[in-house]
């Protein structure tokens, strides 16, 4: 609503006597009264929330419980007022949600709510704060007999309204609300899962025909579990010779609620435009704070991308029209017999070499007319043979390096079906001076060198292990999709996956890190030998090892906190570690909250004691490069057509003649 006040016009001051106007003036010139005061900007209140006992605010930074259905618990919240004078404040519990972007925030006002904040009620609705002091509200959480397991989320608001002006002097509404943060744990079948959805990518070019692009790559993450998750993510570009690029600004999720999701958007600069890429999505599950540790893999999500270099051949296309134009005109010279017929015949006549009746040497006149090649009109035909003879090169040579061991991979989940989404977690990092990775797998139906199943990436492209000095590898598919690129369909005994340390170019590698897991049927492994120290089915040259066994453990719900009288928190404005809810810009909640860190987690269990090379690191490669084997042989295929053509075209044309022996 905007306040509308009558003034006098100023041409109305003449018409008074002089000395109303002299009193007129004087009045302008004194200082402002507390009515004018009002009308400037409303000054914000200060006040917060906080858990509290039967006589006082204590420590606790949220309310958080463990109870069955039917349960109710008693507590209290503490109403702080940090101005001079008293505040009237409305208090009420609402449920919690996730903004866009993954912050934590409660229903608005004037929606009902029906899950956490439905099973709140306060004794008092609205209440009167005195300057410098709080007032204890109590309240009764009562659980519904029939509630799904897991993790429900709410917070009780206390919410001062007013009004107040804007910048541009228009009177409205201000409303200013913070609150405290509610976690109800409710027993039974607890079941962590996030899920990785609608991933899309689209490539940006540049009007640079040699430039590289950027990429846009989207995607949802839902938590289709019933536990509060959060999530450590990257997103990475991969081009088909086995670059990687890695998108920048991409956030970890804090905490991510039951049945919420989020649309991320990543974007990836300094991608090549070799026609086709992938984008590859990694999120890793970890635990929140007081949350269950989810203990699970990394999800991994591929989707393609064409990245066509459409300036590029727009200037191939021209410069082939030009040619074509020019090669056309000078036809039509000569079959005219135009004035520059006479001067090429004449050029043409000089520069033929006399033929004598018995060559003295074939191979040295096929050297004279491939030198006339190169220094005529050949420069495209020379191109595409170096082109040829680089891309065999490229795909032929063999390194001959092998990797040395480093330690070990640990495989997570210890245990898991051939549709199962494995990370490895390294147990040191890479020696310098390796700075990318690549990861392969052997054993029964792979080849003998391994299947290469994660590209030649950089290490920063993978997160670090934050319980020791590794790093964490998401395979980009499971094991059966594996199989069935490799051409089996049967998993059995025991496979090695590992990971090779090396550059982004050559063969010289610095190093691998191998696990092993072991199908005990076409469809179940686990990461400890079924059959003892001595394991059947291992491949050939893979020495076999025993691994460790990994513990399991049953998370247990969060037990009703006990309040713990402490002293009363001295008056400040600053937000505490995010417990307390925020919900508008303009008050920070309670301050006596200590400030709490998430802790991480890898999602993983016991390491795993699988040894063994896994072949040789020398003996294929494709598999060495990150490559994609189908891709090289296409392109290598048709640049050699593209020289047979330039060959043919340069004889037909007499720019190269081959002798006879």
């Amino acid at each position: 609503m905007t306040a509308h006040r009558h003034l006098r016009p100023a041409g109305a001051l003449g018409l008074l006597p002089l000395p109303l106007m002299l009193l007129a003036l004087l009045l302008a010139l004194l200082p402002a009264g507390p009515a004018a005061a009002a009308e400037g900007p409303r000054k914000k209140a200060v006040f917060g929330v906080q858990p509290a006992g039967p006589k006082k605010p204590d420590q606790r930074p949220h309310f958080s419980y463990g109870v069955t259905g039917g349960a109710a618990v008693r507590d209290r919240i503490a109403l702080w007022n940090y101005g001079s004078e008293p505040l009237t404040l409305a208090v009420y519990a609402s449920d919690a949600v996730n903004t866009v972007d993954g912050g934590f925030d409660l229903l608005a006002a004037d929606k009902k709510p029906t899950d956490t904040g439905s099973w709140i009620k306060l004794a008092k609705n609205k209440v009167t704060v005195p300057p410098k002091g709080h007032v204890i509200v109590p309240f009764t959480l009562t659980v519904p007999a029939k509630v799904t397991p897991g993790d429900h989320t709410g917070g009780i608001v206390a919410s001062l309204s007013g009004t107040g002006k804007d910048a541009k002097g228009n009177q409205v509404r201000l409303d200013q609300r913070v609150g405290a943060r509610v976690y109800v744990r409710v027993a039974g079948a607890i079941k962590p899962e996030l899920t990785v959805e609608n991933v899309r990518a689209e490539y940006h070019g540049t009007l640079n025909p040699f430039g590289s692009g950027s990429a846009t790559v989207t995607y949802t993450v839902r938590n289709s579990g019933n536990v509060r998750l959060g999530a450590r993510q990257a997103v990475r570009v991969n081009g088909v010779f086995g670059s990687s690029v890695t998108a920048e600004g991409v956030r970890d999720l804090g905490e991510l609620l039951p049945g919420n999701a989020l649309t991320v958007t990543a974007e990836a600069e300094g991608v090549a435009p070799l026609v086709h890429a992938s984008a590859v999505v990694s999120v890793q599950p970890v635990a929140t704070r007081e949350g269950v540790d989810p203990r699970l893999p990394s999800l991994t999500r591929t989707v393609s991308i064409w990245a066509v270099p459409w300036t590029l051949l727009a200037l191939l296309l021209l410069l082939v029209a030009g040619f074509l134009w020019r090669r056309r005109r000078r036809r039509t010279e000569r079959r005219s017999g135009g004035p520059g017929a006479a001067a090429e015949a004449d050029r043409a006549r000089k520069s033929a070499p006399e033929t004598p009746e018995t060559p003295e040497s074939p191979d040295k006149e096929l050297i004279v007319q491939f030198t006339r090649l190169l220094t005529r009109r050949s420069a495209a035909g020379a191109a595409a043979a170096a082109a040829v003879v680089l891309a065999g090169v490229g795909v032929l040579t063999v390194p001959t390096a092998s990797a040395a061991p480093l330690g070990t991979a640990k495989v997570n989940p210890a245990t898991g079906t051939d549709e199962t989404s494995i990370d490895l977690t390294t147990s040191a990092a890479c020696p310098a001076p390796a700075t990318n990775v690549l990861v392969k797998v052997t054993g029964k139906g792979f080849p003998a060198e391994g299947k290469n199943v994660v590209g030649n990436s950089p290490l920063t492209t993978y997160p670090q292990d934050p319980n020791g000095a590794g790093f964490i590898v998401p395979l980009t598919m499971n094991m059966r999709d594996y199989a069935n690129e490799a051409g089996f369909s049967t998993l059995e005994g025991r496979y090695d996956l590992t990971i090779v340390c090396r550059k982004a170019f050559g063969s010289e590698t610095f190093g691998e890190f191998t696990g092993a897991i072991w199908f005990t049927s076409d469809t179940v492994y686990q990461d400890t030998d079924p059959g003892g120290p001595n394991p059947t089915g291992t491949p050939s040259g893979t020495p076999s090892g025993t691994p460790s066994g990994t513990p399991s453990g049953t998370p247990s719900t969060t037990g009703t906190p006990t309040p713990t009288d402490t002293g009363s928190p001295s008056p400040s404005t600053t937000e505490t570690g995010g417990d307390t809810v925020g919900v508008s810009t303009s008050i920070p909640p309670s301050t006596s909250a200590p400030t709490t860190t998430e802790p991480a987690s890898s999602g993983g269990s016991s390491a795993n004691g699988g040894s063994g090379s896994g072949g040789g690191d020398g003996d294929g490669g494709l598999a060495d490069t990150g490559s994609d084997p189908v891709l090289l042989g296409l392109l290598s295929a048709a640049l050699v057509a593209v020289g047979a053509l330039a060959v043919r075209w340069a004889r037909r044309r007499g720019l190269i003649t081959f002798g006879s022996n």
